[in-house]
């Protein structure tokens, strides 16, 4: 069983040991800002929690098995979302990943050089992880911080709450940004230089070891059988990589909530130009440097909901995705989306990392037929494969590697027109997977390895995904898009500076954002 808490959804799903899904459940969810606390995002564990319960339930009721016949489960999760407690177990207080309240304890490390110690050391800023966001409880709620006895991650939280154990492992835990990436371990001298308690820190164990079992409580709740064993599963986008089986200096595009374009090292490179970041892996011996699309994919889900409400309601009737009645509507809309420009997700720089305002451009009113919601949505289509084009050639050119092809996973590869267009965008074949669950495939095969399934994740690789289809690129629709890519970079700066203005506001403003200045600006 793999249980996945993401950024807009939990997700219940059962494999066999083909890595074939059996049965599976999932909501959605969003996180509340938190009161009082500009930039804040708190992480509800009681209603989430109740949430993942039923999920859990559902997925065990679609089956129709025994739960006598789940063998192990593993969990994953968003990355850089932290849980504490006390020592009672009690959850004091958590955040989701986009949690950017700790403005001002971001700046003051950047001012005060730890900013950059802690990105060399960790692979990652200031802006969503844990360092400022302990500062900005130290600050703002002490009594918390004097309580917490131990901290984990989301996706820990998954396993904790099931066995009563604390621990964490390097995929995910190295996304609050106080592991030392070499060692793949907490790093004491951050801690030391922070002031930070290090005793709070749980265990690091790695990935696909066992660490409790299911207790009572959790059973009554959820509907398990007690004494299931639960084994340490990863951040999302590892799993992701393990349940493609991808190795060494391959690419690979992830389009969920959020879009990543990844690739694989033997070691842990960190950008000395601070653009994309870099991770432990779920594998021992490997770390993943990514580029990251905010929000790339939710643009599509809030365009669904604000501009295509009547189809939802006929599609939920009908059982046809909403999804699909947009992309066929786009299908015929050529590259360019006919002068409709998306400005979504900006293109990742750790250290600046602001998000443009999100807008719609383009549209002429005599033309109402070409630049309406069908326009609209290839706009935003669009939008998301120019920042993965630019965040490919950031991992080009810090590994010095170069991808000839691309595996592009996750729920917006599913269709047909959008990875068509990110092959014609980036300019070279594009792989989809015969399974686009590769995160929770990964996490299964972790869970698999934990309960002695296999003997490794080299044989767990039985159950990873395949290539289901390769789409080649349009090289003249590949031309077009180079300009239109130019064009996109462009307009997405001006509305980076209207929101530095004032005049509009930023889709998200990182805190501890050093660069002032347009990513065109400074060359990149």
């Amino acid at each position: 069983m793999a249980i996945d808490a993401g950024t807009g959804s939990c997700r219940c799903l059962l494999f066999n040991l083909k890595g074939e899904e059996v049965a599976s459940a999932s909501a959605e969810w969003t996180h509340p800002a938190a009161p009082g606390a500009a930039g804040g995002f708190d992480f509800d564990t009681n209603a989430n929690g109740r949430l993942l319960d039923s999920v859990i339930k559902r997925c065990l009721a679609s089956y129709g098995g025994t739960p006598g016949d789940i063998k192990a489960i593993s969990s994953t999760s968003m990355r850089e979302g932290v849980v504490l407690y006390d020592k009672a177990g009690e959850v004091l207080w958590a955040c989701p990943n986009i949690d950017a309240r700790a403005s001002v304890e971001a700046e003051a490390l950047v001012q005060e050089g730890l900013a950059d110690l802690i990105f060399d050391t960790a692979g990652d800023w200031v802006s969503i992880t844990t360092p400022a966001r302990l500062k900005w409880l130290e600050a703002h709620r002490p009594d918390i911080l004097e309580r917490t006895v131990k901290f984990g991650m989301i996706s820990d939280w998954a396993a904790t709450r099931l066995t009563g154990e604390y621990f964490t492992e390097p995929s995910a835990g190295s996304s609050t940004a106080l592991f030392d990436l070499s060692s793949r371990t907490w790093s004491h001298d951050l801690f030391g230089r922070l002031g930070l308690d290090i005793a709070i820190t749980p265990t690091v164990v790695e990935s696909g070891s066992p660490v409790g079992a299911v207790t009572a409580a959790a059973a009554e709740r959820t509907g398990l059988l007690a004494g299931t064993p639960v084994i340490a599963g990863g951040g999302d986008t590892q799993l992701g990589l393990l349940g493609l089986k991808r190795g060494r200096f391959d690419a690979t595009l992830f389009g969920g909530s959020f879009w990543q374009m990844t690739t694989l090292l033997d070691h842990p490179l960190v950008d000395p130009a601070r653009g994309p970041r870099t991770l432990c892996h779920a594998a021992p011996g490997l770390w993943m440097v990514e580029g990251i699309g905010f929000l790339s994919g939710l643009s599509l889900r809030w365009f669904r909901d604000a501009f295509w409400q009547a189809e939802v309601s006929a599609a939920a009737k009908s059982g046809i995705s909403p999804f699909s009645l947009m992309e066929k509507s786009a299908q015929n809309i050529p590259p360019g989306a006919n002068g409709v420009t998306a400005v979504m997700a900006s293109v990742m720089q750790s250290d600046g990392w602001t998000q443009a305002p999100p807008t719609l451009l383009g549209f002429d009113f005599n033309r109402p037929e070409q630049t309406g919601r069908a326009a609209a949505t290839r706009a935003i289509m669009e939008a998301a494969a120019y920042a993965a084009g630019e965040h490919l050639k950031m991992l080009e050119r810090l590994s010095g590697n170069i991808f000839p092809q691309i595996v592009f996973s996750g729920g917006a590869s599913q269709g047909s027109l959008w990875p068509k267009i990110v092959a014609d965008v980036l300019g070279r074949p594009v792989v989809i997977p015969n399974n686009s669950e590769s995160t929770s495939v990964g996490c299964a095969m972790l869970a698999a390895v934990g309960a002695g399934l296999f003997s490794n994740l080299d044989d767990a690789g039985a159950m990873a995904s395949g290539p289901r289809q390769q789409i080649e690129p349009d090289l003249r629709h590949t031309a077009a898009y180079e300009d239109l890519s130019q064009k996109w970079l462009r307009l997405n700066d001006a509305m980076i500076g209207l929101g530095e203005s004032g005049l509009a506001t930023p889709m998200w403003r990182p805190a501890g954002a050093r660069r002032k200045k347009s990513l065109l600006a400074a060359g990149h």
